[in-house]
């Protein structure tokens, strides 16, 4: 008796799950499919910005592009808008704190953020078929505002990773919020924008493995 009472709870805790997983994937909204990337949006409670997500599928392997995403020094090669990036601290093997600064078009000030990532899966040697997440966290705290520049106040976000056959599928899911005195339009351009071209970016870097197969 004891045992069909736990199996009805945990019966009734998956569909519960379920149901939430549903009633949250209803609230986004595709805005565009375009290079093989789709970009969906949906509105956070309390925030005048919208969160985003984008997904695309990359022709690398999750420890090639998790390496390649948490390559600092590379940040202004394939993440828009990056005027100066920097390695602050490793608290762990799979955490890093890292600084970007990001150009705005006049005249709105530029903006900065520390972030940190931390893995959720052991990365090394994932076998085909895997799957990874990296979490972002904002730390507006961590480092005193600079001059002449405003401290985005919060972000959150999220890559997912889904490996099969040597080709990767991509989840980046990102909410930002900007801080100062940012139209709303501009900020929800560029939330929209940058997640969409930081993949399109990531196909281009792997695309030649691609062409080899």
């Amino acid at each position: 008796m004891a045992r069909a009472s736990c199996a009805i709870t945990l019966l009734a805790l998956v569909t519960l799950a379920d149901d939430v997983y549903a009633a949250a994937a209803a609230n986004w909204q595709r805005v565009s499919t375009t290079d093989g990337i789709s970009v969906a949006t949906r509105t956070v409670d309390g925030s005048a910005f919208a969160e985003v997500r984008a997904s695309a599928t990359v022709c690398a392997t999750i420890p090639q592009l998790v390496e390649f995403v948490e390559d600092v020094g590379a940040f202004d090669t394939w993440i828009p808008d990056t005027q100066s990036a920097r390695l602050l601290a490793r608290p762990s093997p799979h955490q890093q704190i890292y600084y970007i600064r990001t150009s705005m078009p006049w005249p709105v000030k530029h903006r900065d953020m520390i972030y940190e990532l931390t893995e959720l899966t052991e990365l090394t040697g994932a076998p085909a078929g895997a799957v990874a997440s990296v979490l972002m966290v904002g730390l507006p705290q961590y480092l005193p505002p600079e001059a002449g520049v405003v401290r985005m106040t919060a972000v959150t976000g999220r890559w997912d990773f889904s490996e099969a056959a040597g080709t990767t599928q991509i989840s980046l899911q990102m909410h930002i919020e900007p801080g100062g005195n940012v139209p709303v339009w501009l900020a929800n351009r560029r939330i929209v924008g940058t997640p969409s071209k930081m993949l399109l970016n990531l196909k281009h870097r792997f695309d030649s493995a691609c062409r080899r197969g």
